[in-house]
């Protein structure tokens, strides 16, 4: 995408002045992009407002309580060159989009460690607000090139659109950190750092009050990676994540929490609601909680097609052409599950019949709960 500067990221008044024109322009026509209207069109290339393709890969999403604005950070172009690897972020008034870029928020010089010199691998990052410093705070995945450094890396900003002041990169707990995720408890406002220890198992700790550092481990798990943690409204959580495939696609695995804390969770594996092999060639990055403009908030799969999102000849991937698959989440009378439709309607998320995808042939999967289940194992 170019420098900052480029798109005014240091810039504020210029900024202001060209979503202002973009606001505008958007009352009498809209981009021709894969979220269009409410209309979300999964594992294709999507566009921003300047006709651009979204590079935000491994997302987080946070609605700002300061401006209820979205704002969506993720990797930048998955490109061999880690130099110009960074965060980009990306703003709209709602999920539905348009998806407006504002700028890249956390660049590569920005990232200085004592015991090791860049460029670094980013991954994974994932912001939350912090309501007692005021502070917008980032955690990633950081790491060299062989992926032996094996860190969490922390920025924080005073807005959401940056720039993100580098804070430290570090292990949390001591220990080994590789994927990971950020959760904010709904209910408490507890915030959680969530991750796969040096690939052994994963590890859960609360974040210290100002979300710089981690406290402690508080419980753990066999190993996946992926970590998209949310709580239902019955106050249940739940968690999606993946197998450990490298960017191939696997079947997912959803997890209930037993316990009422994440102190001591228990999850139960419940299967994998999608019921294919490669989960839509998806992996998990997030998920969100959606409400339409009529009827009851869902929850919304936001995850990643690293390396089969369809081209316009024909072919598949590779990592440079990284895109993105964003479904519904069904808590059904008969259980969860995330059903495949090539294009679905945000303000009426399962009125479109589910389809099959392509890469999963005609029938649903059955076989044993500890790999995926059958969706009537699959409760709420």
């Amino acid at each position: 995408f170019g420098s900052s500067f480029r798109f005014g990221l240091f810039r504020p008044d210029r900024r202001f002045v060209r979503r202002a024109r973009m606001r505008l322009a958007l009352a009498s026509t809209f981009l021709t992009a894969a979220l269009a209207g409410h209309i979300v069109r999964p594992d294709v290339h999507w566009e921003d407002t300047d006709g651009n393709r979204i590079e935000a890969h491994g997302a987080g999403m946070l609605q700002s309580p300061l401006d209820m604005r979205w704002y969506w950070y993720g990797e930048s172009k998955k490109t061999e060159d880690l130099s110009d690897h960074g965060v980009n972020c990306y703003s709209a008034d709602t999920i539905a989009g348009p998806w407006t870029f504002e700028g890249q928020v956390l660049m590569q010089e920005s990232i200085v460690q004592p015991d090791l010199d860049g460029p670094f691998v980013v991954e994974r990052p994932k912001v939350l607000y912090n309501n007692m410093t005021q502070k917008f705070v980032m955690w990633f995945h950081l790491e060299d090139a062989e992926y032996t450094y094996r860190h969490a890396g922390v920025a924080q900003s005073s807005s959401p659109i940056g720039p993100f002041d580098y804070v430290h990169g570090f292990r949390p707990d001591g220990l080994k950190s590789l994927d990971m995720s950020l959760f904010q408890d709904p209910v408490d406002r507890q915030a959680y750092f969530i991750r796969s220890v040096d690939n052994k198992y994963v590890g859960i700790s609360r974040l210290t009050p100002d979300y710089l550092n981690s406290s402690g481990l508080i419980s753990t798990h066999p190993v996946f990676e992926g970590m998209a943690l949310f709580r239902h409204k019955n106050g249940t959580y739940y968690m999606i994540s993946s197998h450990l495939t490298g960017w191939n696609p696997n079947p997912l695995i959803f997890y209930r929490a037993e316990g009422e804390t994440l102190d001591d969770p228990r999850w139960v594996d419940l299967g994998n609601p999608t019921g294919c092999a490669t989960s839509f060639n998806s992996q998990p990055t997030y998920v969100v909680q959606y409400t339409p403009a009529e009827g009851a908030p869902y929850f919304v799969y936001m995850a990643d097609d690293w390396v089969h999102c369809p081209n316009g000849d024909g072919t598949e991937g590779p990592l440079l052409n990284a895109c993105y698959v964003w479904l519904p989440i069904d808590f059904g009378e008969d259980g969860v599950r995330i059903d495949w439709r090539p294009e679905w309607d945000l303000d009426d998320p399962f009125a479109t019949p589910a389809a099959t995808h392509r890469s999963c042939g005609q029938r649903r999967l059955r076989a044993e709960p500890s790999a995926y289940a059958p969706r009537g194992q699959i409760w709420a």
